[in-house]
């Protein structure tokens, strides 16, 4: 064999293996949990409008920072386990932010349905604000069960640590963890995204109806 048909003998070697490869991991997408080349649904969550009207208006004026994550959430992608610990991601599916500035957004909305539009601002708008609302969203995942089947359900968790900061004295107020899982009928994007709505709205309600009595009863005296 002479040195030119030797190249070229490697080189159709090599692109059959490429080809093969490929071949290979086409066979391995789609389906609901992995990569794939459909294009994306986007899921977007609403916040709660259902506050009670007995709510005053603080005497403070509150910033809303974006929530800390662990990397495996902060991401715009449904994070789903199947498994005891193997977490993966919905395929073809993704909420219209990453999960923390989504949850952020959302609290700020709840707080102005609340009646407190001139009492709350997000941490990159500038106003003088003497509270901080400061949280870790700590689980925003679903957990399959019977994955991949015609029975796959998935509970879906939403937990938020928060804790109230008097920024003038640099003093921790109050904390508090809101928790709410909700039962998913399938585990389709769709169904789980219905859940995940229905927990967080829960545990926002919660979180805003604490934060407003817990800064107003603690605030200490100007």
């Amino acid at each position: 064999m002479t040195f030119t048909e030797h190249v070229v003998s490697r080189s159709i070697g090599r692109l059959l293996a490429v080809l093969l490869v490929a071949a290979l991991g086409a066979g391995c997408t789609g389906g609901l949990i992995g990569p794939s080349n459909a294009p994306s649904t986007l899921y977007h969550l609403q916040a709660p409008s259902d506050f009670p009207e007995t709510l005053d208006t603080p005497p403070w004026q509150l910033i809303i920072e974006e929530p800390l994550a662990k990397r495996a959430i902060d991401t715009n992608r449904m994070a789903i386990y199947d498994g005891p610990y193997a977490l993966k991601y919905l395929a073809d599916a993704r909420w219209s932010d990453r999960a923390p500035r989504m949850v952020r957004d959302l609290i700020t909305e709840s707080f102005e349905y609340a009646g407190m539009q001139e009492s709350t601002g997000r941490q990159t708008v500038a106003v003088q604000s003497n509270v901080a609302l400061i949280s870790d969203l700590r689980d925003f995942q679903a957990r399959i069960s019977s994955a991949g089947t015609a029975s796959a359900q998935a509970v879906v968790t939403v937990r938020i640590s928060a804790k109230l900061v008097w920024l003038d004295g640099q003093t921790v107020l109050a904390g508090a963890i809101f928790k709410a899982q909700e039962n998913a009928p399938s585990d389709t994007p769709a169904d789980v995204a219905a859940a995940m709505n229905t927990a967080l709205q829960q545990v926002i309600r919660e979180l805003v109806i604490w934060s407003t009595e817990t800064a107003s009863e603690n605030l200490p005296a100007s």
